[in-house]
């Protein structure tokens, strides 16, 4: 039997009671029009009945106005296909409601493209479960803003793969706050590339745990700026490692602090180039211990300049002439 849905104006389809609604058939369903979708209110939407909404194409979908996406509830919501939610606009995406987003499944969410994912709030984003957070493309993650970014929720941060964390821009990164920071884990610190690492402010590094520093690449470590090898406390200086400890350049061993020179290890300071030694600023050297002094060889004690030998104190300026007698 033909429907004469087709056949109803306008204002036929705003005046249809919510009654009405759920009694359509899925022939009715077929029959309306773009035009006549859009005309639909929220409490219209809501009294569809999840098998009509299943009849639903993905052109229908997508013509239901912003202002009514919102009458759909979890149990309608879930029954619209990958197709569906691909169809829907940003400014529909926008709209939905965290509980709304919280209804998705996996696939729903898989379906959403970048435009899609770029119009939700943090809050609604962070709704999403582990697995929901996996489906993201690099260029979907890429498309979440750096406001949106920093409003995540530390559970959708330690969700995301090292491949994911790759797709941030410096933007994105600088954005992060000092509690998502925290949770990120040792795998994902190592996954960061250099222009991310460098894309840290000193207030993001200073939450890094001992463990994080632990976790960071010698390209990593290389990368660190001067501003940043200087916000680094002592407790994480002492978390380097000698491979970690000998990337560093002369231009960031110069930027140490005496207390980050004392916690580190005899054979982390022997790692040192006679450059680097060198480098050492005048200030830092009180935290040269005589231990330190005692593990250099000939190159690197002769490598102290005129400035730095003047500035040694009396332990440190006989550790020195011991070590020349013994070479």
């Amino acid at each position: 039997m033909t429907s004469i849905v087709s056949s109803l104006t306008i204002n036929q389809i705003r005046s249809l009671s919510t009654t009405a609604i759920a009694n359509f058939t899925s022939d009715d369903v077929a029959a309306l029009s773009s035009a006549q979708i859009k005309a639909l209110s929220s409490s219209q939407i809501a009294a569809f009945e999840t098998e009509d909404l299943t009849a639903f194409s993905s052109d229908q979908i997508a013509a239901v106005s912003i202002g009514s996406i919102v009458g759909l509830d979890a149990s309608q919501l879930a029954v619209l296909t990958s197709s569906h939610i691909a169809g829907l606009s940003a400014k529909h995406v926008s709209a939905l409601s965290t509980d709304q987003i919280a209804a998705l499944g996996s696939e729903q969410v898989e379906a959403l493209n970048a435009t899609q994912i770029a119009a939700l709030s943090g809050a609604a984003l962070s709704t999403m479960t582990s697995d929901e957070v996996a489906t993201f493309s690099t260029d979907e993650v890429a498309a979440i803003s750096a406001k949106v970014l920093s409003a995540l929720s530390t559970d959708f941060i330690a969700a995301l793969s090292s491949d994911q964390l790759g797709a941030l821009d410096a933007k994105q990164v600088a954005a992060l706050t000092s509690t998502q920071v925290e949770a990120l884990g040792t795998d994902q610190i190592a996954a960061f590339g250099t222009d991310q690492i460098v894309a840290l402010t000193t207030k993001q590094l200073a939450v890094l745990t001992t463990g994080q520093i632990g976790a960071l690449t010698t390209d990593q470590v290389a990368a660190l700026g001067v501003k940043q090898i200087a916000a680094l406390s002592s407790a994480q200086v002492e978390a380097l490692d000698s491979d970690q400890v000998e990337a560093l350049t002369a231009t960031q061993i110069a930027a140490l602090s005496a207390a980050a020179i004392g916690v580190m290890a005899s054979d982390e300071i022997a790692t040192f180039s006679t450059d680097e030694i060198a480098a050492i600023n005048v200030k830092a050297l009180s935290g040269l211990s005589t231990d330190h002094i005692g593990a250099l060889d000939s190159d690197q004690v002769q490598a102290f300049t005129t400035q730095q030998v003047q500035a040694f104190n009396n332990a440190q300026l006989e550790a020195v002439l011991a070590a020349y007698a013994a070479f």
